[in-house]
């Protein structure tokens, strides 16, 4: 597992055979701080083997409309990039689905209460 320490939060990979996880539990949803662990994302997304990719959120997490359009737009470019199959994200409460909402991506997409669910679902 890696961590970031430059950015405003917290934030760390875990690659899970052929899964790749970020955990965005520290993450309050400002997007100050982001384009960092986007770009750390996409690399380690585009890297050979990886085929699913894994967010966990914070179910205090906040998703005000600034942080919903940047999600759609920058998120949706990522995943436009990364030739990856399926995204999963995972949160307690709507935090997932309300984010997969808006990605507008070719990767099959699917929200979970946990990361073992998850992950499970993204390696098949």
């Amino acid at each position: 597992m890696s961590q970031q320490q430059q950015s405003p939060f917290e934030y760390s990979f875990d690659k899970r055979d052929n899964v790749l996880v970020l955990d965005l539990t520290d993450w309050s949803g400002e997007t100050e701080g982001m384009d960092e662990a986007e770009r750390d994302w996409l690399s380690r997304a585009s890297k050979s083997g990886v085929t699913a990719a894994v967010t966990e959120f914070s179910a205090d997490m906040s998703l005000g409309r600034e942080t919903q359009n940047h999600l759609a737009k920058e998120w949706s470019e990522n995943g436009h990039e990364a030739d990856i199959d399926k995204l999963a994200f995972v949160s307690e409460g709507i935090k997932a689905r309300a984010v997969s909402a808006n990605l507008d991506v070719p990767q099959e997409i699917k929200t979970f209460g946990s990361v073992a669910e998850a992950v499970e679902w993204a390696s098949e």
